[in-house]
């Protein structure tokens, strides 16, 4: 069975269906977080009392967490264009960077958690680990797609199965548009409970 559209590009949307079928995941992940953030909009309008995420959470933290979610997606990115060593090279870095973000993100619980900030706490709480939380599971699930295409891109792998050279013509620009997604996230998932929550 030949299944159209797997290596040459549709006319009617310029991509193939593997990158057709990345962007329909991505939009599918859009609506997730989209709900999440409605919600929290919501809890936040009706709340009595809502505390300001300056004075709860740790900035100085989530700012070096979204410099090293940035660093990824740069990794990401670079891995995109370059020749297969070289991608290697930018996954695997991208890789170390996504750990270190997770460690910085499992530093940053236990201080909170240490504290007395639980998600049984409050309600802005209970938002702020789960958006943050689904972040770091996304962060876990590149880390996944990021070693798939390290192994992926090898020649010994395409050549013992030559079907996935034509079924995935580019697992790191797959990498990229998820690394893309990943930042945006951690952007919303930062800055709401952090900056939205003005006296």
């Amino acid at each position: 069975m030949n299944i159209p559209y797997t290596t040459e590009r549709r006319l009617d949307t310029g991509m193939t269906n593997v990158t057709l079928g990345m962007w329909l995941f991505i939009a599918s992940e859009v609506m997730l977080f989209g709900a999440l953030f409605s919600a929290y909009a919501l809890l936040r309008v009706s709340a009595v009392d809502w505390p300001s995420g300056r004075a709860v959470l740790n900035l100085a933290i989530g700012g070096i967490n979204t410099v090293v979610v940035l660093s990824v997606t740069a990794a990401a990115w670079r891995a995109r264009r370059s020749p297969a060593a070289a991608a290697r090279r930018w996954l695997v870095i991208a890789t170390i960077l996504a750990l270190t973000f997770l460690g910085v993100k499992t530093y940053e619980y236990s201080v909170e958690v240490a504290g007395g900030l639980r998600p049984a706490t409050s309600t802005f709480l209970a938002m702020y680990f789960t958006l943050t939380g689904l972040h770091a599971a996304h962060v876990m699930a590149g880390i996944g797609a990021n070693l798939w295409a390290v192994a992926g891109s090898t020649s010994r792998t395409f050549a013992a199965r030559p079907h996935l050279s034509s079924i995935i013509p580019s697992p790191r620009a797959l990498c990229a548009l998820r690394a893309g997604w990943v930042s945006a996230v951690l952007f919303d998932c930062f800055h709401p409970p952090a900056c939205w929550s003005l006296p």
